[in-house]
């Protein structure tokens, strides 16, 4: 068991390798904001139907747990030209196949999770996952006091991919095989194919649309906000210690919000909606100011925009969808709730950016998750007079 949690904790780390550094290695190379933008976008179309045709194959057959390796494996082979090369035309092409493979390694694990979760009737889904995300916070932290990697060089960039890729794989490889097991257990019928639309209810895909509309924004945080804060802000090589402030607020509402959701103090779907109204906070305080305290504390409503979302979107499947489909559930979650979503975002935002600024960006963007829990609160009778 304690494999999960420390192949959790690298695997958020180098996460955050990649996602964090994407936008500043291409500005390195002197992309504009307009083209990395593009980029972006074309990465995340991949990452829409790769994974979870990946994840859909490996739950079929009961190997998640290969697929979590070898993805591994590719997304370090791609990544090396995407870092280092100087060609725009290879850079595009090695990330656009990368981001199939390092974004498959989350439903993967989190599937896995799930499934060692329901087989040893222990609900430990939200402490493994704080435990990924106090491993991304050490790391951030450890990143501003070392300077490391240094924003400005891609390869130290590249050797800290590298190094976080080998550490998740030796405790990938360790971790407990509940994908073999539970397709042991719960055999997939081989005629429904990788997915059917049969599987999951209408409720299931009312909530990705719900998550969808909010995570438009979420662009602007996972793959525009590093520039913002060392190009604007000044922030230089302390950026990481923020983005790690805000990791810390994750991992309290990781911790708490699992003991709430437990105990049924809390909701999940009005968890869930919370997030969203904490999105919609944060974008219009970073449009207000640029002061640094005033983005500290928009920092720590990260806590809630992604923490709490998440625990609420992992519990809710967990406790409404079947077993043998938790895999391709948290897939789906991940590529259409979230990869969609940020990959329509990160193409206007590059634009928005350069023609009218950051503080236009984060204005426009907060309409999103306010439009979602407008959406969510004329919805949620359909959610809250089911028993947690």
């Amino acid at each position: 068991m304690i494999q999960l949690f420390l192949m959790q904790f690298f695997l958020q780390p180098l996460n955050g390798s990649v996602a964090n550094y994407t936008q500043i290695l291409l500005r390195n190379k002197g992309w504009s904001f307009s083209l990395i933008g593009v980029l972006i976008a074309l990465g995340q179309i991949t990452t829409i139907l790769g994974p979870m045709v990946i994840t859909a194959l490996a739950e079929r057959r009961g190997t998640e747990k290969r697929a979590l390796l070898l993805c591994s494996i590719l997304s370090l082979v791609f990544h090396i030209p995407f870092v280092l090369s100087g060609s725009k035309a290879l850079t595009m092409v090695s990330y656009v196949i990368s981001c199939i493979f390092i974004w498959s390694l989350n439903p993967l694990s989190d599937g896995i999770i799930n499934k060692y979760c329901s087989l040893t009737g222990r609900n430990l889904y939200g402490k493994i996952r704080a435990t990924g995300t106090a491993g991304y916070v050490l790391i951030m932290f450890l990143f501003s006091v070392l300077a490391w990697p240094s924003e400005g060089n891609n390869n130290q960039i590249m050797l800290n991919i590298a190094l976080f890729t080998a550490l998740f794989m030796v405790f990938a490889a360790a971790t407990p095989d509940a994908g073999r097991d539970v397709h042991k257990i719960d055999r997939t019928d081989e005629s429904e194919g990788v997915f059917r639309v049969s599987w999951f209810d209408s409720r299931f895909y009312l909530l990705m649309l719900i998550i969808g509309i909010s995570k438009v924004s979420m662009a602007v945080i996972d793959k525009m906000l590093m520039g913002y804060m060392t190009e604007e802000m000044g922030l230089g090589r302390w950026f990481t210690a923020f983005i790690a402030l805000g990791a810390l607020a994750e991992f309290a509402v990781l911790i708490a919000g699992d003991r709430l959701l437990e105990k049924k103090h809390v909701r999940d779907y009005s968890l869930l909606l919370f997030s969203s109204l904490a999105l919609a906070v944060r974008l219009v305080s970073y449009s207000l100011t640029k002061n640094v305290y005033v983005f500290a504390c928009a920092q720590l409503l990260h806590g809630l925009v992604f923490g709490g979302c998440h625990i609420a979107t992992i519990h809710w499947i967990h406790n409404n969808v079947p077993r043998k489909h938790y895999s391709v559930a948290m897939s789906f979650y991940h590529c259409v709730a979230i990869n969609l979503p940020v990959m329509l975002g990160s193409l206007a935002g590059g634009f928005i950016v350069d023609s009218m600024g950051y503080r236009s960006l984060f204005i426009i963007y907060a309409l999103f998750p306010l439009l979602s829990l407008v959406l969510g609160l004329a919805n949620r009778k359909k959610y809250l007079s089911d028993t947690l």
